[in-house]
């Protein structure tokens, strides 16, 4: 059943296998008399998934991107005696799913650098990058700083957008303080782009403070950076 691309499954509970063409084929019809004079039956069923895309038996969510295969042959030996050997395997469409199982997530898709972090004005986080290396847009839904000094972050700027400050847009609505959560306004970063965050607004001087940031994409994946040191 190795060859079997997801493509060419229809559910059935009565198919049939052949081999033509240097590839498998599943039929709609059967049993089919196999040359021992054996039969054999081909069902192909539905999967679902619980919330966390693990495949469960009753409830949850049929995946469109997965189908179970069940082989089963049936046989008489030579003294009479009849035998039944089944065989399942499981297909998905992994290389391009349809649903959200088998998606990459957001974060796979992105590359930081940090590298290059300036504070600008001896206040302003600049040159921190977001490059999305995917095929697909990707959605910032939350940020966060830690920061070894008592300063408060009022503002965030991605390239030319206000996503966050103290009067709005997003919450909270009052300055934070080191390891405290902005839900910023989200920021799509779309596929092949590099934004920047080129204005993270301090109230006093963050020159040799040590940061790290956290950044949350709309589907929960999360990245953080390693503590670094802007110029």
């Amino acid at each position: 059943l190795q060859t079997i691309t997801f493509e060419n499954l229809t559910n059935t509970t009565t198919g049939s296998l052949t081999f033509t063409s240097n590839r498998w084929t599943v039929g709609t019809t059967g049993p089919q008399t196999l040359p021992d004079g054996s039969t054999r039956v081909i069902k192909i069923e539905d999967i679902s998934r619980d919330s966390q895309c693990f495949i469960i038996t009753s409830g949850g969510t049929v995946d469109t991107d997965s189908k179970k295969i069940t082989s089963e042959t049936t046989w008489i030996d030579s003294a009479g005696r009849s035998h039944t050997q089944t065989l399942a395997s499981l297909r998905t469409r992994w290389e391009n799913p349809q649903g959200s199982c088998f998606a990459p997530t957001q974060v796979s898709q992105v590359s930081f650098n940090v590298s290059g972090a300036q504070f600008s004005g001896g206040k302003q986080l600049r040159q921190v990058y977001f490059t999305n290396n995917g095929s697909t847009n990707v959605t910032i839904d939350t940020v966060s700083f830690t920061w070894t000094n008592s300063a408060e972050l009022s503002q965030l700027f991605m390239d030319t957008s206000k996503v966050w400050s103290e009067t709005g847009p997003g919450t909270p609505t009052d300055e934070v303080d080191s390891g405290e959560t902005i839900d910023i306004q989200n920021f799509v970063l779309a596929a092949g782009a590099t934004a920047e965050l080129n204005k993270g607004q301090f109230d006093d001087p963050m020159s040799g403070t040590t940061l790290t940031m956290t950044v949350t994409f709309t589907d929960g994946s999360t990245w953080t950076s390693p503590p670094f040191n802007p110029t």
